[in-house]
């Protein structure tokens, strides 16, 4: 289904969060045309890019989130899997599109990013439908927070944790053994579980960012209703990834040596490899025979069902606009471009129990509706599809 195409979205590091552009070369590499396209200042023609949603320098923080993460969040109230995560070269505002101001801990803050967002917008619909439902229906919600460092799995709500293990079910997907699931009821809950987190998470001052993230962070929340009907009772679950990944970087951009050296090769290794599932999926959805290597990185693993599978997907590229970032902007158009034509196929995760007479009963009546349907008399030039 169309639907099911994995939604691309670019944003233009905003001016707040960026240095001014004077640093270096002041020109821009790009211009926005509208809100579906983006011109990139490439010689001898510029280059035409058109994705689902571009945001500009000053589209606000609340536009992103509307125009990008907001259905996902619906969805995942429907059953649906969820991923959102941000991708883009070192200092494109990623962390600043996903979380807010890296020096604000307050979430009421109005520059507050996806993360604080959807957690709000997700539990303002639990409550309306709580309204709506009555007792009839309940709702539990838990969220576990892992960082992938150096091709290692940590754990950001055990700090005392040693690196874990992902582990394949075949109804839970890929996840992470071991991780620490905190149970939630408000917004509030989840917004101190994710500061305790992300004051664990790695992050370090390079000559592109002064607070660079160096490890890969996925917040995952999971949400499960349980609704009674006669005596029957519907179970619906569904899992929302907030990614914010480590930035791709080039050493001579960002001078690392050392250990910021070797993790900057590990980045940008499994972001490589994200590159190359990606490329492989479009190849399959084009016919070829392609292996698709989720397992060459711990990332594309994680994210194996975001990627091709039962997902509704949205990656938000974020580019930065100076003309010294041109060769990482375009790297980072091109790879959004590809993404843009994959398709995954996200299917409601929905599970009816009751006991053997119950269950009888239901697919007795759903028959008699199903026998209902096929007597009705057919109007000419129409026959009752078998």
């Amino acid at each position: 289904a169309e639907g099911d195409a994995i939604k691309v979205c670019v944003r233009v590091r905003p001016p707040a969060e960026a240095p001014a552009l004077s640093e270096g070369d002041p020109a821009l590499c790009l211009s926005v045309l509208s809100s579906n396209t983006i011109r990139l200042h490439s010689k001898p023609e510029a280059k035409i890019f058109t994705f689902d949603y571009v945001a500009n320098m000053e589209t606000t923080q609340e536009s992103v989130f509307s125009s990008v993460a907001k259905n996902i969040v619906e969805s995942c109230m429907n059953g649906y899997n969820g991923t959102i995560f941000a991708y883009g070269q070192t200092g494109s505002g990623k962390t600043f599109t996903m979380m807010g101001p890296a020096d604000s801990d307050n979430f009421t803050h109005s520059l507050r990013g996806v993360i604080p967002r959807s957690f709000e917008y997700l539990f303002f619909l639990i409550e309306r439908e709580k309204e709506k439902a009555g007792s009839g229906k309940s709702f539990l919600c838990k969220c576990s927070f892992i960082e992938i460092y150096n091709e290692q799995i940590f754990d950001l709500l055990d700090s005392a944790s040693a690196g874990l293990f992902l582990r394949e079910h075949i109804k839970k997907g890929v996840f992470v053994d071991g991780a620490v699931e905190q149970v939630l009821s408000s917004a509030a809950e989840a917004y101190q579980v994710l500061t305790m987190g992300w004051k664990n998470r790695r992050v370090a001052s390079t000559s592109m960012n002064r607070e660079s993230s160096r490890s890969h962070a996925v917040f995952t929340l999971t949400v499960e209703s349980m609704e009674k009907i006669n005596e029957l009772v519907n179970i619906r679950s569904s899992l929302l990834n907030l990614v914010d990944l480590a930035g791709s970087e080039r050493q001579k951009d960002t001078h690392t040596e050392g250990l910021r050296l070797k993790e900057a090769g590990n980045i940008n290794r499994s972001l490589s490899c994200l590159g190359k599932v990606i490329t492989a999926l479009v190849d399959v959805g084009n016919g070829k025979q392609r292996h698709v290597c989720y397992r060459d990185s711990k990332l594309t693993f994680l994210l194996q069902d975001s990627l091709g599978g039962n997902a509704k997907t949205c990656i938000i590229a974020n580019v930065h606009p100076g003309s010294r970032c041109f060769g990482e902007t375009l790297s980072t158009l091109n790879f959004a471009q590809r993404a843009k034509l994959i398709k995954n196929k996200a299917v409601v995760n929905e599970d009816t129990q009751g006991n053997v007479s119950q269950l009888q009963a239901e697919v007795k009546k759903l028959k008699q509706q199903l026998a209902q349907l096929s007597s009705v008399p057919s109007m000419p030039g129409f026959p009752v599809s078998q």
